[in-house]
């Protein structure tokens, strides 16, 4: 029935249902082997190997860049051209090298960034004392001390 309504556009949540989860507090071996998610933030897009493919696949999903790719194939074919295909291509590479660079420099920004908040330390209570560790590796029940206005790393 929902995938009937979800057909014509209605949205219907579904209820999921929600496995039971188990854990002890200050006990990092038996959480670990549940395998929940660790607490490392990452907020950027891009990776090295991930950048120029994933940017260039966005930047076509806009329409006026798919317009200008058009308008530049119709340009290659010298019988329904009345401009040279140069007219289109420089506009085209200049707004695309823009919102590259552009993208690029938020990117790497998100990276410094995530970088900064991961390596931020905390005290952890491991095996009866404190400890400081990265909050990138605090763990699913593990007991943080924390003091009043203290900054908290929380992955979601």
């Amino acid at each position: 029935m929902g995938s009937l309504l979800s057909a014509f556009g209605i949205n219907v949540k579904e209820k999921k249902v929600e496995e039971e989860r188990h854990l002890r507090a200050n006990d990092r071996e038996f959480n670990l082997s549940f395998k929940y998610a660790n607490n490392a933030i990452k907020t950027s897009k891009y990776n090295v190997f991930t950048f120029l493919p994933l940017n260039l696949f966005e930047q076509f999903q806009r329409l006026a860049n798919a317009y200008f790719v058009f308008l530049l194939i119709l340009q290659l074919i010298p019988q329904i051209s009345s401009l040279s295909w140069f007219t289109t291509v420089v506009p085209l590479l200049l707004v695309l090298s823009i919102t590259l660079a552009k993208d690029l420099s938020d990117d790497i920004t998100r990276h410094k960034n995530d970088k900064h908040v991961n390596n931020r330390k905390v005290e952890v209570l491991i095996d009866g004392e404190l400890k400081s560790e990265k909050w990138m590796n605090v763990q699913v029940g593990d007991i943080v001390k924390l003091e009043n206005n203290e900054f908290v790393t929380v992955s979601l």
